[in-house]
């Protein structure tokens, strides 16, 4: 599809083509979180039993995945900012539906770690906030936060819809044929949102936000009284402010913590005793509830700054999480679900609208780009460890404990993360 047909399709839908790109950006991230730790965490039992690895090994490969997705951001975000999203897109879809396949047919350990560095560009840096997220902050301005919202809504949305339809799959077939059918979604499903995506709104002849003029989009930027930065801010610039290192060392601390709990929260409550149904059950009302309360999220950060809306996530994770520490009943563990789902739903749009929100839109790609090989890493290690701690003592409530301490330290530093002052 060319830029021509593209072009033609903004003049002749009734509304903005920002939204088609939101949708693209949308089922672009729920195919890519397909290989991820929503439904990555229904494998681990099966995959520990049939093949004889340990649960350190297994989350081990995802450490390799966000190794090699970090490596990658910041060749994905200055192509973004320059190109568009469109060929990354693209490739992620083929690498995916390849390396999906591949997975299904390992018996070694290697060949495992190998298919999974692949993945990282399939379901990390290629899907990620750096390239769907960068995109979607280029088109909307005023509306921002529920463009982001939605497009974000995706990230829990395989632990809703895929991970009650792998669960029947994957214990009842084979866990190898799970991985098959994520092979056919990423090829059938993903591909195609490729064409429809743009740049950004200048490249058709558009503004953000679809407004007609320049005087009504710097009207938007007047009007939201210091959320969103009128400078551009390049990633030379940025990278010599307080706050885009204060940014980083609070998403390496909350990282450790929301990547464990994702990953590792299937298996905690079967270890409780309780059955898959259950497990399941718990993990897709946690993936609902993060997925249909982001809209909520999204627009109250067009109107509060977004610090204040991420320390009151990270407070709210960390009570979820005692809630779960505590669990005895399948009531406390949907309780659990509930409140963590409700908190967890802010993180990824906060955390994605932070960045253009402090340093504009112009440069956001290259800018998340150079802070995803510091940050990313955070949400291997933390799976990772907690895997060890598991291994060692036979339970997950140490481990939990530590995340929970974490969350609470994230709060705090946020809270002192102001945004930085344009230079004169």
């Amino acid at each position: 599809m060319k830029t021509d047909v593209r072009l033609r399709l903004a003049r002749n839908i009734p509304f903005f083509y920002g939204w088609i790109i939101v949708a693209a950006a949308f089922l672009g991230t729920f195919i890519g979180g397909g290989l991820q730790s929503f439904t990555f965490s229904i494998f681990l039992e099966p995959m520990s039993k049939d093949l004889g690895w340990s649960r350190t090994v297994l989350t081990g490969a995802l450490a390799v995945r966000i190794i090699t997705a970090a490596s990658l951001a910041p060749l994905f975000g200055v192509t973004v900012d320059r190109h568009g999203p469109r060929m990354l897109i693209a490739l992620a879809a083929i690498i995916g539906s390849v390396a999906a396949l591949l997975i299904s047919r390992v018996n070694e350990v290697w060949q495992f770690y190998v298919i999974f560095a692949f993945v990282g560009i399939s379901g990390g840096a290629g899907l990620g906030g750096v390239v769907t997220g960068a995109t979607v902050s280029k088109w909307f301005v005023r509306l921002r936060g529920r463009a982001l919202a939605i497009t974000t809504m995706a990230g829990p949305a395989p632990g809703l819809f895929l991970a009650p339809i792998l669960t029947l799959i994957v214990f009842n077939q084979g866990w190898r044929h799970g991985w098959i059918l994520m092979s056919i979604l990423f090829i059938t499903l993903l591909l195609p949102v490729a064409f429809f995506m743009v740049r950004q709104p200048e490249d058709l002849g558009l503004l953000p936000d679809g407004v007609s003029s320049k005087d009504k989009l710097k009207r938007s930027y007047e009007q939201r009284g210091g959320l969103e930065s009128l400078y551009p801010w390049s990633l030379k610039e940025s990278m010599r402010t307080k706050a885009l290192w204060l940014l980083v060392l609070t998403q390496i601390l909350s990282g450790l913590s929301i990547s464990s709990v994702v990953l590792h929260e299937f298996s905690y409550v079967r270890d409780l005793g309780f059955s898959t149904t259950v497990a399941a059950g718990v993990l897709s009302t946690h993936a609902g509830f993060a997925m249909a309360i982001r809209p909520v999220w999204g627009i109250a950060l067009e109107r509060i700054p977004v610090r204040f809306a991420m320390c009151a996530v990270y407070l709210g994770t960390a009570v979820g999480l005692v809630i779960l520490l505590n669990a005895t009943t399948v009531t406390t563990l949907f309780l659990f679900a509930v409140v963590y789902g409700t908190t967890v739903a802010g993180l990824a749009v906060s955390q994605t609208i932070i960045f253009p929100n402090y340093f504009g839109r112009d440069h956001v790609g290259a800018i998340r780009g150079f802070t995803m090989p510091l940050t990313m890493p955070a949400g291997a290690v933390g799976p990772l460890l907690v895997s060890i701690i598991y291994d060692l003592n036979g339970d997950y409530f140490t481990a939990f404990s530590i995340l929970t301490i974490l969350l609470l330290l994230s709060a705090g530093l946020i809270l002192i993360t102001k945004p930085p002052r344009p230079p004169r």
